[in-house]
């Protein structure tokens, strides 16, 4: 820090007079902390994931069924996609659950977008696997 009238340096930073002027000034106020550090949810980023690997898997059951691909893909894609969607749907209401509980935490998008992935192709799978079993 330096004297703001003779431009000197200052021995610390605690010094209100100028010892070489005389000077006395104000140390200005150093601003608080702007930027709080906020802490993403698990849950939430673990819903987002479950939740692309269920829509991944998803678009390949819809992929196999429109291409006509052999059906062991298909309803192999279809089961990953039904064990994949429970998971992604439990983890982002956990997720909605612990940012509703704590303000601070982030990643209510993530929560929401795994829930709502895993609701959309979970019921996908569960209709291609009941169908295969309605055909058997």
């Amino acid at each position: 820090m330096f004297c703001p009238e003779c431009g000197r340096p200052l021995p610390n930073a605690e010094v209100r007079v100028c010892p070489c002027c005389g000077t006395a000034f104000e140390i200005p106020e150093q601003p608080a902390e702007l930027s709080r550090t906020r802490k993403t949810c698990r849950r939430s980023v673990a819903a987002l994931l479950f939740g692309v690997g269920t829509f991944t898997f998803g678009m390949l059951t819809l992929l196999c069924k429109r291409m006509g691909f052999e059906l062991r893909i298909l309803y192999g894609a279809a089961a990953v996609t039904f064990f994949l969607a429970p998971l992604a749907c439990g983890f982002g209401v956990f997720g909605i659950a612990a940012r509703i509980r704590n303000r601070e935490k982030r990643g209510l998008p993530s929560a929401i977008t795994g829930l709502l992935l895993g609701l959309a192709f979970g019921l996908l799978a569960a209709c291609c696997l009941l169908w295969r079993i309605y055909k058997a």
